[in-house]
């Protein structure tokens, strides 16, 4: 009987063993299970939010596409003058080539906003003494040639001599940033 109550342990032991396993691992599935589940929730709720964020870049696409054209078409115009220098010689090649009389010019430059892109600017201030119509030509190679140009002031007054218009003309060229 010895080996009767032996064997009767052991197999009580066994299926203790076997019950304290099964519900071990029935635990570590259920752990597993919630896990799964959480992870889910949180893959779908950022699938929600990237979509969402898709929607938004897509209505901030659509609203700024005109904004982005019109940047696209200027941006070249404002990159050909990175500095006082560039602006100073495009302003002096716009004069050689439209042959006026310069009585004056002096170049001067100033800070417009702190912090911004275009946060200084080239102010020209230009005296031109010559013919009337090639003076007035002359001025609107001036915005053709410098598109970014601003005219600040134009005065335009009768010259000394028969035909002859003195202007006196005042241009902001804005410096971007580098």
């Amino acid at each position: 009987m010895n080996n009767h109550k032996s064997a009767c342990a052991f197999l009580l032991f066994l299926t203790a063993a076997m019950l304290y396993g099964v519900n071990t691992l029935r635990n570590a599935t259920s752990s597993a299970r919630d896990l799964a589940r959480q992870s889910q929730s949180e893959a779908e709720t950022a699938e929600q939010q990237a979509q969402l964020a898709q929607i938004q870049l897509k209505t901030l696409d659509a609203k700024t596409s005109e904004l982005r054209l019109v940047y696209g078409e200027w941006k070249p115009h404002f990159d050909a003058h990175r500095n006082s220098q560039d602006a100073e010689q495009r302003i002096a090649e716009v004069i050689r080539e439209g042959d006026v009389f310069l009585i004056s010019q002096k170049f001067e430059t100033r800070e417009i906003d702190k912090g911004s892109i275009i946060s200084d600017a080239l102010i020209a201030d230009l005296i031109v003494e010559d013919d009337y119509s090639k003076t007035l030509n002359w001025l609107g190679r001036l915005e053709e040639a410098i598109p970014s140009c601003r005219i600040i002031r134009c005065q335009i007054q009768r010259g000394d001599r028969g035909n002859d218009v003195h202007l006196e003309l005042q241009v902001q060229i804005p410096i971007l940033e580098s």
